[in-house]
């Protein structure tokens, strides 16, 4: 597949950006905050903010489904409003509603704070009537290997969500992945460096190979039963392989895992709405999947 020409241009003007293991923690969260900046407004959204993060509803929200979105920012990044309009289109694509989580951040809350939170904003959509078997959960980046932890931690306690959705998600705070060498020089976006930056901060000391930090680490029983899980990733990026492994991993297991590699992608591309076709494709994907699931 070869990117398109809006994608080529985006790619071009994101390598002549500072990479953010070259920039302080308030400038790295100061950055974090324009991701969307180049996307478009989703239409027929409404907005609510509500204990636990920022509601999206669009027009006649299918009653008992419902979105857990998680923002990317390695943990120690990141808000609510910096996904808005990505959960904005979801919201849209699904016809359900969509809670973009708060989560406390690193290093001034270590894992398993935002682990904690995550959870808890999943019950807060449980007590709105929302059904949990109906509640698929997701995110991107470190949100969504925090999705996938999420989604583990309510299967060890029972609860059985509707499915699971990562957006390159970062599932290795290792970085052991083949494609974290071999893709160096084709990714705009992150380098190894600045990944294991934010891991130390984050991990805290805690073992990164723990699946509720690293959920490419869970073995096979953690792993029966899980949900289906929806996978999404651009071929160009360090994180390819977290995404490869943990959906490998969930067929192994005998579960219902789909993977989809964007030729010519970077980093969470599926953000940018509006701005590349790459992301439109996603998006109205992930809206298709929801809906079959909820």
């Amino acid at each position: 597949m070869v990117a398109s020409t809006e994608a080529e241009a985006l790619w071009a003007l994101m390598q002549g950006a500072s990479r953010m293991v070259d920039l302080t923690l308030p400038q790295r969260r100061e950055a974090g905050e324009l991701a969307e900046v180049l996307t478009s407004e989703p239409g027929g959204v409404t907005y609510d903010s509500t204990p636990h993060g920022i509601l999206c509803r669009p027009t006649g929200p299918r009653p008992g489904a419902a979105v857990l979105y998680l923002f990317g920012g390695g943990y120690v990044l990141g808000s609510p409003a910096s996904r808005r309009k990505t959960a904005g289109h979801i919201a849209a694509a699904a016809g359900c509603v969509v809670l973009v989580a708060d989560y406390r951040l690193a290093p001034e809350h270590p894992f398993p704070a935002a682990l904690d939170d995550a959870t808890s904003a999943f019950d807060e959509l449980v007590g709105a009537s929302a059904d949990p078997s109906r509640i698929v959960v997701g995110g991107d980046s470190a949100g969504g290997g925090l999705a996938l932890a999420t989604a583990l931690a309510l299967h060890r306690r029972g609860v059985r969500c509707a499915g699971y959705v990562g957006v390159s998600p970062w599932t290795d705070l290792t970085c052991s992945g083949a494609s974290m060498r071999e893709l160096v020089d084709v990714d705009v976006v992150c380098t190894r460096d600045s990944l294991l930056d934010m891991a130390a901060q984050y991990l805290d000391g805690h073992d990164p190979t723990d699946p509720l930090v690293s959920p490419v680490f869970a073995q096979a029983a953690d792993l029966a039963g899980l949900a289906p899980s929806l996978v999404i990733v651009g071929g160009d990026e360090l994180l390819l392989d977290d995404a490869v492994r943990v959906v490998r991993n969930q067929g192994v297991a005998g579960g219902d895992a789909t993977l989809v590699v964007a030729g010519g992608c970077q980093h969470v591309f599926p953000i940018w709405c509006g701005a590349i076709p790459e992301a439109d494709d996603a998006i109205a994907r992930i809206g298709r999947w929801v809906r079959d699931r909820t």
